[in-house]
């Protein structure tokens, strides 16, 4: 039985452990662009030893966002 930090192989991709960082909605952007805030939060994640970090959802329209503080792509 595989153990939360052996890695994993998926689709040709190697990630080094099982421990994830799901998600999350900060609504720190300003006008859809991340800034530094996520770059340490995030960052800090994958100082840590999180084998994948997956980003918030990001509007590819500002009108798509959720608000006006979810970073955007279409910028």
């Amino acid at each position: 039985m595989p153990q939360l930090f052996d890695p994993i192989v998926i689709r040709g991709l190697e990630i080094k452990n099982r421990a994830w960082v799901s998600p999350m909605c900060q609504y720190c952007a300003k006008d859809g662009i991340v800034g530094e805030w996520h770059h340490v939060h995030l960052g800090s994640f994958a100082s840590g030893g999180a084998g994948l970090i997956i980003a918030e959802a990001s509007g590819v329209v500002a009108e798509g966002r959720i608000s006006i503080g979810c970073p955007g792509l279409y910028n």
